[in-house]
C-alpha cells in the first residue's frame, strides 16, 4: 500500500543533479567559463550541460577535497570552492582523463576500520575504459549468519554525469552497519558516465551496472555471498539502474561478464527519486517547465542515437517500466512529493503499473521533499523525514524481503 510519513527534521543530503539545477545556471556556467575557458571545448562561448559536468567532474577529481564530505557530489557552498579552486589551478594544468572517478579510498577505510568491517576495495570488474570508473568495493558481513551471504549492492546517483561508490561511506554508513552485522555483504560500484572523454550511449551506463552484478555472481564462491539474494538499491540516476538492473534477465546488456556462471536473481529493488520511464513524456512535463534549456541539452547527451539504435530504441532499453512482469521482484519506491529535478510522477506510473499487475510494490512519499529530500526551495516546511530515518527504511525492507526469501 501507498503510505505517509510525517515526522519533523531537515535533510541534508546532497546530489549533484539537484544542486546544479538550483543554482542558477547560467551564473555558474559564466564563473565557470571566466575561471576555466578552456571548458568551452568547441569555443562557442556557451557552456553546454555537457561541458559544465566534463569540467566539475575533472577538477573534482583533481581536487577531491573539493567534495568536503566525500558524498561524490557538490552542495552549493562546495561547488563555489570548486570554481574558485578551477580559477587559481585550471590554468597551469589540464586535469588527466586516467584519473580515478573521485573516490577518496583512504575514506573508505577509515570508515570500515571505525566500523570493524573488512573489504576489498577498488576491484575491477571489467577491463577500465579511459575513464577508470569500472570498479567495485565488496564489504564482508560482519556476523556470520548464512552459509552464504545475501548481497546488497549500492548504485550511486550524480545525474549521469558524475557521482561515486564512495557515498555509500560517507551518506549510508548506517545502512552498510546495520546490514553487515545482520550477516548481508555490501557492494557499492562505480560505472561511466557522460562528459568525461568518451563518447558513450546511454545503455552503455546501464550496461555497466548489470556487467557489475554478473562479476559479482560470477565470483560468487570466492566472496562466500548467494547470487540469487542480490538486493539492489540506487539514488537518482542509480535508482534507475537499480530498477533495471532487478528487473532484467542476467544476460540483459551483455558485456564482459557471460555464461551461465554469471546467472543471478534480484530478490528486491529499492529506488530513491529515480526515473522509472523515459517513454512517456507529460511525466517529465513539471522538470520540463522549471528547468526548459538544461532538459532539452540533457536530453540530447542522454539520447543521442548509439550503437545502431534510435533515440526511442535507446529510451525503451533504459526505461525500467518495459520490464514488469509476473515474476518481478518486490520493490521499493522512496521520492519527494515536490521533485522538480525527477516528478514523483514517475514513481507513481511504475507503482501504478505493477500494482495493475499485482506486482509487490510500496510507495513511499516523503512530505515536502525536493531532489534527495532536499527542503523545497520557497517552502519553510520540513522534508517529513530525516536521512537516518530513511536508512532505517531500507535496512527494514532488505531484512524483510531476506526474511520472506527463506521462509
Amino acid at each position: 500500500m501507498k503510505r505517509r510519513f510525517c515526522f519533523v527534521a531537515i535533510l541534508a543530503v546532497s546530489c549533484l543533479s539537484c544542486a546544479m539545477y538550483f543554482v542558477k545556471a547560467d551564473t555558474f556556467a559564466e564563473k565557470i567559463l571566466r575561471s576555466f575557458p578552456q571548458a568551452d571545448r568547441n569555443s562557442d562561448g556557451v557552456l553546454s550541460e555537457e561541458e559544465e559536468a566534463f569540467v566539475s567532474q575533472r577538477v573534482m577529481q583533481r581536487y577531491p577535497q573539493a567534495d568536503q564530505d566525500g558524498d561524490g557530489v557538490l552542495s552549493e557552498t562546495e561547488k563555489q570552492e570548486l570554481v574558485q579552486k578551477a580559477s587559481q589551478r585550471g590554468k597551469k594544468q589540464r586535469p588527466s582523463s586516467a584519473s580515478r572517478s573521485g573516490t577518496n579510498s583512504q575514506n573508505a577505510e577509515a570508515v570500515l576500520k571505525q566500523l570493524g568491517l573488512k573489504g576489498e576495495l577498488d576491484i575491477e570488474y571489467r577491463k577500465n575504459t579511459k575513464q577508470q570508473r569500472n570498479r567495485l568495493d565488496f564489504i564482508y558481513p560482519k556476523t556470520k549468519v548464512y552459509e552464504r551471504a545475501p548481497l546488497f549492492i549500492y548504485i550511486h546517483g550524480g545525474g549521469n554525469t558524475g557521482g561515486t561508490k564512495n557515498a555509500l561511506y560517507n551518506r549510508s554508513s548506517l545502512i552498510l552497519k546495520e546490514l553487515t552485522e545482520s550477516g548481508i555483504a555490501v557492494a557499492t560500484i562505480d560505472y561511466r558516465v557522460f562528459g568525461a572523454g568518451e563518447e558513450l550511449g546511454f545503455h552503455q551506463l546501464f550496461e555497466d551496472c548489470k556487467d557489475a552484478l554478473r562479476f559479482l555472481a560470477k565470483h560468487s564462491d570466492r566472496y562466500g555471498v548467494d547470487p540469487h539474494k542480490f538486493i539492489t538499491w540506487g539514488t537518482s540516476a542509480g535508482g534507475s539502474k537499480a530498477l533495471v538492473a532487478a528487473l532484467t534477465d542476467s544476460d540483459f546488456l551483455p558485456g564482459e561478464n557471460a555464461g551461465p556462471e554469471t546467472e543471478h536473481t534480484v530478490i528486491g529493488a529499492i529506488s530513491f527519486y529515480g526515473a522509472t520511464t523515459y517513454l512517456v513524456p507529460e511525466l517529465w512535463e513539471k522538470r520540463l517547465e522549471r528547468f526548459p534549456g538544461r532538459s532539452e541539452s540533457k536530453g540530447a547527451m542522454m539520447f543521442k542515437p548509439s550503437h545502431g539504435m534510435s533515440t526511442e530504441e535507446i529510451a525503451k532499453l533504459v526505461s525500467a517500466d518495459q520490464y514488469l512482469k509476473a515474476d518481478s521482484p518486490p520493490v521499493l519506491l522512496v521520492h519527494g512529493d515536490t521533485d522538480p529535478v525527477v516528478p514523483i510522477d514517475l514513481s507513481t506510473h511504475l507503482y501504478t503499473m505493477a500494482k495493475e499487475k499485482g506486482l509487490d510494490i510500496e510507495l513511499v512519499e516523503v512530505r515536502n521533499a525536493g531532489h534527495g529530500f532536499k527542503q523545497v526551495q520557497g517552502n519553510d516546511a520540513t522534508p517529513s523525514m530525516t536521512w537516518d530515518e530513511v536508512q532505517q527504511l531500507v535496512v527494514q525492507q532488505v531484512l524483510e524481503w531476506i526474511r520472506q526469501t527463506n521462509a
